[in-house]
């Protein structure tokens, strides 16, 4: 059949279009106010279903430690709910007699989700049970109760369907099914079209939703797209009986057993009453890489679906046994279960926004079923308009420095963020294992001597804690610290040691290794309009050299975007020193900026040429000056908010001089 004409142009290209974040985001794009969207689909079909909505279980739970991600779960299930496409039938966390940590979670979960908002508790393992009948209720301790939680119903394709054709209803969406996305026209780093096996699109934006094949395209504009497929083994027992004729597409309350990285639902009227178990690999997940996706050997009829091999999860399912004894009664239906792909990134969380590499080409990956129409609707915001409703940082793209990005990263990073899905329970800073040592400061050797505890890396950087050796020193300050048993994060961070050296470095003195802070200098005719355009406080004008202004960049709305400082070096030479974590954000604002306003200014990274230190404390001034002179740093020479340059004399007979600022 021949295949419909392209367009010419287009506002925006939606790359992936069948699947949940796709059609979402066509439908926010169309209601607020796009009238030209493309949506390209490499499926034969729309809905697609060769992607991860065509196999996602569907179910939403609203439990997480993270503010957006609990508002995009939020968001998602009242848009579901409001469009009648979704069933309320509560879900609930269990926890095994003899797992204290995951009842500590549990608890956690529990004050979590009163802070933002959800109506979750705990709940005894007789109340479990008679919400949930299928539960062994000696097998467990109790369980967290979500009201709130349930499935989206039919299925999640079929918001798929509701969506584009809504969005087509408006005038706003054309789609091409069977289309997929060969390659991306670039001109002086911007997306200027797309290419097809039957055309080129001329548009300046391009979205990709594609999930799984994420990095592909991305690969395609030199885009890197930091995630990996993930087998997720689903298998299905049954039918059971008491459900088998049933009309409801779900009968009994979502079942997380997260302790065994594994869940239990019934599939009601849409799959014949069976029940469906789900795994995530706790020990040894399986990766995919993205050009293996579709391999003949391993895929089924679904691309995204590959065959299963029960003895890779036989363990887990023997204890799953112990909780739902119904699941081995019943026995597995081997023609119905396989390994489903899903999208994980390299700090598990989504993957939106602008990319930094390519103007125009945006990604809104790295979602599931469960934050699709949350996700969408913030991306579709901050494309229109510039400005979403909510702050972006955790699941902005700018947040990786290119460092983050490389192939043996992302596999690595993905990797153990697939081991947590569920279990074990993990602080929302849990230091990673992988990939350690990415960047160290020229004082690292030396900081390992003193007993560096460096479980605090941050954007790449080995960053100490506290130093062992200082225990012995600070008996003192240490026996003014309140012994805190359950602190969640104190198998990692000794933070008794850490609260001393805060003491005896506000009593006295103390040195803390900043080399991890992000420097830019910033030269050029338009240095000083384009900073005075971002920052809220006077930097240009007649403000002297050497003066350092602690400043916001805010968005066009007075929103926070950056908590920076600000030195002038000179005529048009400013220093910007931001956080570490941050840098990458920073540095991306401050560059589109200049691009779109059409400045003259040049940006250098200075982050790895300086190494910083930060001396604090009342006798601060008095040990600088033992090396730089009593006179160079008196208040008349070294005035509050200034930077100078000064030369230190070390007691080697080394001289250096350093940029300091105070």
């Amino acid at each position: 059949m021949k295949k419909r004409k392209l367009p010419e142009t287009a506002e925006v290209v939606i790359v992936g279009v069948g699947g949940i974040v796709g059609s979402m985001l066509a439908y926010w794009l169309a209601e607020l106010g796009v009238r030209n969207v493309v949506g390209l689909e490499k499926a034969a079909v729309i809905p697609s279903d060769i992607g991860s909505t065509s196999h996602a279980s569907d179910f939403v739970f609203n439990t997480s430690h993270d503010k957006l991600s609990n508002w995009t779960t939020a968001y998602s299930r009242r848009f579901y709910e409001d469009n009648g496409f979704f069933l309320k039938r509560g879900g609930m966390e269990v926890c095994r007699p003899e797992d204290d940590a995951r009842w500590e979670e549990l608890k956690r979960k529990v004050a979590s989700g009163k802070a933002f908002g959800t109506n979750v508790s705990l709940i005894s393992a007789r109340e479990a049970a008679t919400k949930f009948p299928l539960l062994d209720e000696n097998s467990i301790r109790g369980a967290m109760w979500d009201p709130d939680a349930g499935l989206v119903v039919p299925r999640s394709q079929d918001v798929v369907a509701a969506m584009v054709e809504r969005a087509r209803e408006k005038g706003a969406l054309q789609t091409f099914s069977d289309t997929p996305a060969t390659g991306f026209e670039i001109v002086g780093g911007r997306v200027t079209g797309v290419h097809t096996e039957t055309g080129t699109i001329q548009t300046p934006r391009v979205v990709i939703t594609s999930g799984i094949w994420g990095p592909l395209l991305g690969e395609m504009a030199g885009v890197p797209v930091p995630l990996s497929p993930v087998e997720h083994p689903l298998l299905f027992f049954g039918p059971l009986e008491s459900i088998q004729g049933t009309e409801e597409f779900l009968v009994h309350p979502l079942f997380r057993d997260q302790g065994n990285s594994a869940y239990v639902r019934d599939t009601g009227r849409i799959h014949g009453g069976m029940l469906e178990w789900g795994y995530y690999e706790e020990t040894n997940p399986r990766l995919v890489e993205p050009k293996d996706i579709g391999n003949p050997e391993k895929s089924m009829a679904s691309l995204s679906m590959r065959h299963l091999d029960l003895e890779e999860i036989a363990e887990p399912l023997e204890k799953g046994f112990t909780t739902v004894p119904t699941l081995q009664e019943l026995g597995w239906d081997e023609r119905s279960s396989f390994n489903g792909l899903l999208s994980v990134s390299t700090d598990a969380a989504s993957l939106i926004g602008e990319s930094p590499e390519v103007r125009g080409f945006w990604l809104c990956e790295a979602v599931w079923v469960k934050d699709g129409p949350g996700c969408a609707r913030l991306c579709a915001e901050w494309m229109t308009s510039g400005r979403p409703q909510m702050d972006m940082h955790s699941f902005d793209i700018a947040r990786f420095y290119p460092a983050q990005k490389t192939p043996d990263f992302v596999r690595d990073r993905v990797f153990e963020n697939a081991q947590t899905i569920y279990t074990p329970p993990i602080h929302p800073r849990e230091p990673y294992v992988s990939q350690r040592q990415i960047f160290v400061s020229p004082f690292y050797e030396r900081e390992k001597e003193l007993g560096g505890h460096f479980d605090n890396e941050i954007a790449g950087w080995e960053r100490a804690f506290a130093y062992e050796t200082n225990r012995e020193k600070l008996g003192d300050y240490l026996s003014q610290i309140p012994v805190r048993e359950n602190e969640w994060d104190r198998r990692h961070v000794p933070y008794e040691l850490a609260n001393a050296e805060q003491l005896a470095m506000s009593a006295s003195v103390g040195m803390i290794n900043l080399s991890h802070f992000a420097i830019f200098d910033i030269e050029g005719p338009d240095a000083e309009k384009m900073l005075e355009f971002l920052s809220v406080a006077k930097v240009g004008g007649n403000t002297p050299d050497g003066r350092v202004i602690y400043t916001n960049f805010l968005d066009q709305d007075g929103g926070v975007h950056a908590d920076l400082t600000i030195s002038r070096l000179g005529n048009d030479r400013y220093r910007v020193v931001t956080g570490g974590a941050d840098g990458n954000r920073d540095w991306v604002t401050i560059r589109n900026h200049r691009d779109d306003l059409g400045l003259d200014a040049d940006i250098v990274i200075r982050t790895h040429d300086l190494a910083t230190l930060g001396l604090w404390g009342p006798k601060a001034r008095e040990v600088l000056g033992r090396f730089a002179g009593n006179e160079e740093v008196a208040n008349e020479a070294f005035a509050f908010a200034t930077a100078k340059e000064l030369e230190l004399r070390l007691p080697s007979g080394t001289q250096m001089r350093v940029w300091a600022a105070r």
